[in-house]
């Protein structure tokens, strides 16, 4: 299987957000700085500096990241905090542009004094040399682009662990056997980060003794596939994965329905409470299979209690792209704190958090989580699924057991 199918929609759009030509920060947050023996660090503190997109084009995604990550930090104040310091914070916007991340990051360090920076932004990038140069730690979601992954990029954290910047692709760990599908398309969105993943989808599908029919590549966002629908069922296809937005999956779902193909089988990204924004939506997702960002298991149900006794933000459901990986930030900056000691220094937490090699994400994570071997694809990638069946998300296996698969030699293409 491609890694989780929000990489490259999300990466992608950052690419279109380039275009903008905004401009602009704003910065907030709770919390006192006290000068300390290193950088927002004092006896009873340490400072954290909160970097996303807050307004602009990024902003419906990740606006609701901070508050998920002050929700986690609240949470573990609530238990103490971490090595006998409790959690502060300030938060920047990117303004949803390179320029205003880069603005961020300089305003959390040099005018806020944080420690290190947790980010959930699709321009994290724009930030990224200074911060390298700063000697900053930085706790994110690869939602922006490989830098992640690149020299000298070592003091940046991803919370799926090390990967490779030429982001090869995976075998589907059988997910498709066992859905019942045999000859499959994949639909990606007209981006690098998109259509890169074509390659790897028909290795994979090879490999798992299934073939590959109608491929096809859509504009970012697009809503229109009454003509792929056409296309599709003139091909014989009985199985698609859509590398695509919501609303682009959800649309591509209705076309296919629409034209009599109520049997297909849908792989799309990813579970959210927005497909119960409209009947229409409802409809098209009956039936289809999501990966999800909250895994159908006691830590997945954690993560809701969290949101709902600490976010006020959180409305319920399946919480969306930013909110969830907003927790997880939080979560991973959490053990950035721990591993680097009762006397912490931004030196200490990058050296000891590269040797953690086993990282579970407080059981978030579908397999154990490496930031060791810095620029490397692991060798197995798992993701969790489940279907919208009568109007609600259910495991998928029934088990909530991740599907896992194996690297595929070769298969990746250097980032453009």
């Amino acid at each position: 299987m491609p890694k989780p199918f929000r990489r490259a929609v999300i990466a992608a759009a950052s690419m279109v957000l380039l275009a903008t030509g905004l401009a602009g920060i704003a910065a907030g947050g709770a919390g006192a700085s006290t000068a300390g023996s290193s950088p927002g660090v004092t006896a009873t503190t340490v400072k954290v500096g909160i970097i996303s997109d807050l307004t602009g084009a990024a902003a419906s995604t990740f606006e609701d990241a901070a508050p998920a990550m002050e929700a986690r930090f609240k949470q573990v104040n609530a238990a103490g905090g971490v090595n006998g310091r409790k959690i502060v914070w300030s938060v920047a916007d990117t303004t949803s542009t390179p320029a205003g991340a880069e603005t961020a990051a300089k305003s959390l360090v040099q005018s806020k004094g944080v420690f290190l920076v947790s980010a959930e932004s699709a321009l994290t990038f724009g930030g990224s040399t200074y911060l390298q140069q700063a000697g900053v730690p930085v706790i994110g979601s690869s939602v922006d682009g490989p830098e992640w992954y690149e020299q000298p990029n070592t003091n940046m954290f991803n919370i799926t662990g090390n990967d490779s910047p030429s982001e090869p692709g995976y075998t589907d760990g059988g997910f498709w056997k066992k859905i019942g599908a045999t000859k499959v398309s994949f639909i990606a969105s007209n981006t690098p980060s998109s259509t890169r993943g074509v390659n790897p989808f028909e290795a994979d599908m090879k490999l798992d003794g299934l073939s590959v029919c109608d491929n096809t590549i859509v504009p970012l966002g697009g809503v229109n596939f009454t003509t792929y629908a056409l296309s599709f069922k003139t091909a014989g296809c009985n199985g698609v994965e859509c590398s695509c937005v919501l609303s682009s999956s959800l649309a591509m779902a209705t076309a296919l329905k629409q034209d009599g193909l109520t049997n297909v089988k849908i792989s799309a990204c990813c579970a959210s409470q927005d497909v119960y924004a409209s009947p229409e939506d409802l409809a098209a997702a009956n039936g289809v299979y999501f990966s999800t960002y909250v895994p159908p298991n006691a830590a997945g149900n954690t993560l809701l209690a969290g949101l709902k006794k600490y976010d006020s933000a959180y409305k319920g459901g399946v919480p969306d792209l930013g909110a969830a990986d907003g927790w997880e930030v939080a979560n991973l900056t959490v053990e950035a704190l721990q591993v680097a000691g009762k006397n912490p220094t931004r030196s200490s937490l990058i050296t000891n958090l590269r040797n953690v090699t086993s990282w579970t994400d407080n059981g978030l994570a579908a397999s154990p989580v490496d930031f060791k071997t810095f620029g490397q694809a692991p060798a197995t990638t798992c993701t969790f699924d489940v279907q919208f069946v009568n109007k609600k998300f259910v495991p998928f296996p029934k088990s909530g057991k991740p599907f896992c698969g194996r690297l595929i030699p070769g298969s990746g293409t250097p980032p453009s």
